[in-house]
């Protein structure tokens, strides 16, 4: 582990590496949620070490369950870097909330195109 603290990788390779663009690291920085850890003093240049990879695939990973990128702040400033049952919970109520609603926006698109290629009306 000792040795990952040794590479050290710019902002690009960094984001290559990671697939994520360097805007997002930056608007991630800006927020706090992932810091640069090395920023040169005098040519501003950001550079990342290798643990810090796992920091940002947490952050995805919350991301991809639907926390917004406050939420994760919040979770990272309180040292937990995991949301509780009760955060989970309501993710899940939220979740599936969306999908009665893609259920409902799902059904009248289907209705749509039946009724349109009945030879009725081209309206919607």
């Amino acid at each position: 582990m000792g040795m990952e603290k040794n590479i050290r990788l710019t902002i690009g390779e960094f984001s290559k590496f990671c697939q994520v663009t360097v805007k997002t690291l930056k608007h991630y920085e800006k927020m706090g949620l992932l810091v640069p850890n090395e920023v040169d003093e005098w040519t501003r240049y950001r550079y990342y070490d290798v643990s810090q990879m796992r920091q940002l695939n947490g952050i995805l990973r919350l991301k991809s369950l639907g926390f917004t990128l406050e939420e994760i702040r919040d979770l990272l400033d309180e040292g937990t870097h995991k949301p509780s049952i009760s955060q989970i919970e309501e993710k899940i109520r939220m979740t599936e909330r969306q999908i009665v609603k893609l259920e409902e926006q799902l059904k009248a698109l289907r209705s749509i195109v039946s009724f349109h290629y009945s030879g009725s009306s081209t309206e919607v």
